[in-house]
């Protein structure tokens, strides 16, 4: 059966559409696709459409004879507005199929589909408009050709209406992503580099471009320098030196216009495939810049309108530039030598890619000796050193890619791992001579290497960090070269995750002491306790405190741990004095203790609130923490014991250092150290050690104690030569307060009511 178009009388009346005119160049058609297997019926179609204008735009008209050919033709071409669809075709349900295609398979939710039928029974209106994603449904039998024209031209405006929208997003989603890439950017030449490219993606495609500077009010526009340029307009030298009258006469033809035409006006000006981009920074005196590009076809206004906008972004990125170099400066770069501090090398290692990184390498070398120098030099002097011993680096690694000075005394160089100097090279990098003001200075260094290959997810900021402790590391051994080894890393996240957990540990009361008594060594009678700290998982498992006790002194949270021992021992001798059993405990305290306003602000307060518990309480202290500053600490000691607090000094004799001061310290007992207990077993120089000491101890009227003791002939040892008191295994192991206080009921009461 042949359908024929005709004219009928309708229930609403269109305003009628464009009148048809010329088609231009410049006007692209509206493409129209009917899928349709009636030949006659598709030649009416056509012929209703041809000439017919929307918008002042022509129809093109593509036809498919099935389904099958539809979806060939929609895949290669995602510009069709609207198709008139056949119902019944190859088969019944052809043309229903086909609308799934473009919906589920090609994913074309703009497209506008309008189904024809000439058997309604087949695809009843109201299934079909419940069940599929079609936009209109007609009776062919309904469908005038005025009615097909209006039908065509409703859609097509919708279609265009969608179309416009998703372009605007996508524009923007365009202008979104070029002006986030380009606010990364601090560097002028990159930020202009990127920004031609950045071009380019808004306006489709283009040409190239050109970038030009100029300082203050020149306004002779021949003495504007190239900073950028890139597609036609690349120049082969773009450092900002070469002037834009030194280009070939051609391009300055083109260009020169164009950047006085903006100059002049002070604006943007688009005209044909030229934009001529005019920016201009807030600060009196900077520089002005202009920007021309070329596109392979004219622009449209919304892309203008996209220029513009993001021309408003440029802008403010030409005066953020300004403001971050100043700020990059004093950020990023060592006030004394103008070179790269720890917060630039950071940010480049960072940004260093992985590939590069594995073929780096860091070399550091740290200044010994530097603040007894900033000490004793004024600051000129200082900085004329800083100066010479950079120029020595920058003369020792000639292939170095960055030198940073990252901390007062310590520098680093990042280098290529085939630049790395020779083993030999290497072993003379720890001394420089260094003539400055006509002195010359020896400078040592230690120095440490750190292959970046075996680090490639690490931080910049870890990887200095590793580095300083690597540096740390080399000055405990006294090292004077010292490689990374990746076993550092680890050790470094150990010592990391127990100092957190010894934090939490302390907050969370899993921080407990555990007693030793100190006994008379002729009739084992306690005489008193030691507390010892220790720290207790919450699955039971001790961590031993030869291995938090040192983490606690590297990370500063000694004093914390130690006022909370001390807290401990306070409320220990309260419970003992509460059970009738009044001993006096000592606990352990290190000199930077002594030094903390607060560990010793809340010892003297404890000492005003509860006097009853200071002659009960002892401290203890190493030899060599009391001997490291002893004209320093010696009266902190004395404050105390004349608070009542008796003092200790454990591990006496371990130095010998204390036995010139021996006559004067301050302290009311002697702890014997466990190794001269040991080696009395061993040899006569041990015995003589432990005789040495008890003498003193009696000459001096200090109270002496020997600690580990573990065998009953280090007991009789030790009373044949005077000692009087002792602790160790022997006697009773460090037990938890409730069992301490079974221990103690074990014993027999003194008359004064102490255990002993």
């Amino acid at each position: 059966m042949i359908w024929k178009l005709i004219m009928e009388e309708e229930l609403f009346l269109f305003a009628p559409d464009e009148t048809p005119t010329a088609i231009t160049a410049e006007l692209q058609p509206w493409k129209v696709l009917s899928v349709e297997d009636d030949a006659n019926y598709q030649a009416s179609l056509s012929h209703a459409l041809q000439g017919y204008m929307v918008k002042s735009r022509p129809i093109e008209m593509y036809t498919a004879p099935s389904a099958t050919a539809a979806a060939e033709l929609l895949a290669n071409h995602d510009d069709l507005s609207v198709v008139l669809l056949d119902v019944v075709m190859e088969d019944d349900d052809a043309g229903l199929r086909l609308v799934d295609t473009i919906r589920q398979v090609l994913g074309n939710s703009a497209l506008r589909i309008v189904l024809l039928t000439g058997q309604p029974g087949m695809a009843p209106f109201k299934d079909v408009m419940k069940r599929y994603d079609i936009d209109e449904y007609w009776n062919k039998a309904d469908l005038s050709s005025e009615k097909l024209r209006t039908v065509v031209a409703s859609n097509i405006r919708t279609w265009n209406a969608y179309n416009e929208l998703d372009k605007a997003r996508r524009g923007l989603s365009v202008l979104v992503d070029a002006s986030r890439q380009l606010s990364r950017i601090t560097n002028i030449d990159e930020f202009c580099h990127t920004m031609l490219s950045e071009i380019g993606q808004l306006i489709g495609v283009s040409r190239g471009g050109i970038i030009c500077v100029r300082s203050g009010d020149d306004v002779n526009s021949e003495q504007y320098r190239i900073i950028s340029s890139a597609g036609i307009f690349a120049v082969a030298q773009t450092d900002g030196t070469q002037l834009l009258k030194q280009l070939p006469e051609q391009l300055q033809t083109v260009l020169l216009p164009l950047i006085s035409q903006a100059i002049a006006d002070k604006t943007h000006h688009f005209s044909g495939h030229f934009s001529a981009l005019y920016f201009d920074t807030e600060r009196q005196g900077e520089h002005k810049y202009v920007m021309v590009v070329e596109s392979e076809k004219p622009l449209t206004q919304y892309h203008i309108n996209l220029l513009q906008v993001f021309s408003e972004n440029v802008n403010n990125g030409f005066n953020n530039i300004v403001l971050c170099n100043r700020l990059s400066e004093l950020a990023y770069f060592d006030p004394q030598l103008n070179i790269p501090n720890r917060a630039w090398l950071v940010r480049f290692l960072d940004n260093l890619p992985t590939s590069e990184r594995c073929q780096s390498v860091i070399v550091a070398l740290n200044i010994k000796d530097f603040a007894e120098l900033v000490l004793s030099v004024d600051s000129d002097f200082l900085s004329s050193f800083l100066q010479q011993f950079h120029r020595k680096l920058q003369q020792r690694f000639k292939a170095q890619r960055v030198i940073a000075r990252v901390t007062d005394s310590c520098f680093i160089i990042l280098l290529n791992s085939e630049d790395l100097p020779t083993p030999q090279a290497m072993a003379k990098l720890n001394h420089f001579k260094v003539m400055t003001n006509n002195v010359q200075l020896h400078a040592e260094a230690s120095v440490a290497l750190m292959n970046l290959c075996e680090l490639t997810t690490v931080s910049g900021r870890e990887l200095l960090h590793m580095m300083d402790s690597t540096l740390l590391q080399s000055q405990r051994e006294h090292l004077a070269l010292i490689q990374y080894n990746p076993q550092f890393r680890s050790s470094i996240l150990e010592r990391h995750q127990l100092m957190q957990g010894l934090n939490n540990a302390i907050d969370q009361g899993r921080l407990l002491l555990m007693f030793q008594p100190k006994v008379r060594l002729d009739d084992g009678r306690v005489m008193g306790l030691e507390a010892l700290a220790r720290w207790r998982e919450a699955d039971g498992h001790y961590i031993p405190p030869g291995k938090f006790v040192p983490v606690a002194e590297m990370s500063g949270l000694i004093n914390k741990l130690d006022l909370h021992v001390m807290h401990l021992t306070v409320t220990a001798i309260k419970r003992l004095l509460d059970a009738g059993m009044p001993l006096p405990v000592s606990f352990n305290v290190t000199s930077s203790d002594l030094d903390d306003l607060f560990f010793m602000d809340s010892l003297d307060q404890l000492c005003r609130e509860s006097p009853q518990i200071t002659q009960w309480l002892e401290i203890e202290i190493t030899e060599s923490q009391t001997m490291q500053d002893y004209q320093h600490v010696r009266p902190l000691l004395q404050n105390l014991i004349d608070k009542g607090i008796s003092v200790s000094i454990d591990d006496f004799g371990t130095g010998y250092s204390s036995l010139q001061h021996i006559t004067e310290l301050s302290a009311t007992e002697l702890k014997i150290d466990k190794t001269f207990v040991d080696a009395m077993e061993r040899d006569k120089s041990g015995e003589a050690i432990v005789d040495m000491v008890i003498k003193l101890g009696k000459r001096f009227n200090y109270s002496v104690i020997a600690e580990g003791i573990e065998t009953p002939a280090q007991v009789q040892q030790l009373s044949a030569l005077g000692c009087e008191f002792g602790q160790g295994f022997w006697f009773a192991k460090p037990m938890e307060f409730d069992d301490l206080l079974n221990y103690l009921k074990d014993k027999t009461k003194g008359t004064d009511g102490s255990a002993i």
